[in-house]
């Protein structure tokens, strides 16, 4: 935790202080932050104040005074609620404004952590309650230059991994073979395993199943996978270390010898939404532009609805990556949140649009860093559809 840091970026923000606050997990950021590993369990709720100026102060438990002990700054302990109100009251003296995992009216669910009664508890003490987003971004987003190695393998990880898959598919699926969307799943999974890379089960979906974004193929009823059949295989993974970065990837094929024009014609589509977000983000960041995340949503946004297909495009063009897959850092949104934060440099998030109908859906996600002069497209770019058979 780098408390000279913290009291930097709060002067520049404006408020008195940063408030973290936790309860059984509740509040993964607030703990990363102060240090606080899986290994080390808290029972009871604590705060922790680090004002702009002057030493931190770490408001917990009497029970839990153990946790705390290695953190810089001063320990109140408190055992009864009503002494937790009482300190936290005088803890707060003065403060004004603190920054919490709060987001008005809930704009951003990844920050917003922090219960609302809680937050009524706090404002009850004397402080004015404002949003940690931004700061949440710098120290939770913004990935170190081992880091940005570590996505780098993951990524290989993922090309291996498709194209073992697209084999095992090929090999399984023409002729007398047969395998269902399970299956294949199952196969990526010890794929992953067998290159010591964690991964989450990755999306198997073909036809009509593709058109659900977060299809899930099951050990009953998946279906089965054949030729004529368009596939989308969205696959994402980690390094096992601790402090890995995800990376992130949805690929599209065809078995048979030529794509449908209808499945072409989509593509096309969700692969120029995909390119234009990419080259507005170059662009962009060349001209030395501020962006915010909405602005990157709305490019991509505007091109597939200008071609018919709007309604068709159900979720946002792009998450935050860092330790986790979703990560908390600025999102490629101006739908489902509207993410008003700015992309900041040495941050990574996927772009990845689609267009879901009845028959079929089609996604192409690719994953990018931005760094203060450039962005890096860090995953390989699919330029059409992938022929299996």
């Amino acid at each position: 935790m780098d408390v000279s840091e913290i009291q930097k970026l709060l002067k520049e923000g404006g408020a008195g202080g940063w408030l973290l606050y936790d309860f059984h997990g509740i509040n993964p950021i607030a703990r990363r932050v102060i240090g606080l590993g899986d290994d080390r369990i808290a029972t009871r709720r604590w705060f922790g104040l680090i004002p702009t100026a002057g030493e931190p102060t770490w408001l917990h438990h009497a029970i839990e005074a153990h946790l705390f002990a290695d953190l810089p700054g001063r320990r109140v302990a408190f055992v009864g609620y009503r002494e937790l109100q009482d300190k936290l009251r005088e803890i707060l003296q003065g403060i004004g404004e603190v920054a919490m995992e709060y987001v008005p009216h809930g704009a951003i669910p990844y920050v917003s952590r922090v219960d609302a009664g809680t937050i009524e508890m706090v404002r009850a003490a004397g402080a004015q309650v404002v949003s940690s987003a931004d700061l949440v971004q710098h120290f939770e987003a913004r990935w170190t230059p081992e880091g940005l190695a570590s996505h780098r393998r993951a990524a290989a990880g993922l090309n291996e991994v498709l194209q073992a898959t697209f084999d095992h598919v090929t090999r399984n699926s023409g002729g007398k073979g047969s395998i269902d969307e399970y299956a294949v799943q199952r196969f990526m999974i010890e794929q992953f395993r067998s290159r010591g890379l964690f991964c989450e089960p990755p999306i198997v979906a073909v036809n009509a199943n593709a058109g659900n974004p977060h299809y899930e193929p099951r050990a009953r009823g998946s279906a089965p996978i054949r030729k004529g059949d368009l596939l989308l295989l969205d696959l994402w993974c980690r390094e096992e270390a601790a402090g890995s970065i995800w990376a992130d990837i949805t690929w599209m094929a065809y078995l048979g010898a030529k794509v449908p024009a209808r499945f072409r014609d989509i593509w096309e589509i969700v692969a120029g939404a995909r390119d234009a977000a990419v080259a507005y983000l170059r662009e962009s960041v060349a001209l030395g532009k501020k962006l915010r995340g909405a602005d990157v949503d709305d490019v991509a946004r505007r091109y597939i609805q200008e071609r018919g297909h709007g309604e068709h495009f159900l979720h946002r063009t792009g998450h935050s990556i860092g330790f986790e897959v979703h990560g908390n850092g600025c999102n490629i949104d101006g739908l489902e949140t509207v993410d008003q934060r700015l992309l900041i440099p040495r941050t990574g998030f996927s772009i990845e649009p689609g267009i879901y109908l009845t028959e079929f859906g089609v996604r192409s996600e690719i994953d990018v860093y931005l760094d203060e002069r450039s962005v890096e497209v860090t995953t390989a770019v699919q330029d059409e559809i992938v022929l299996l058979l």
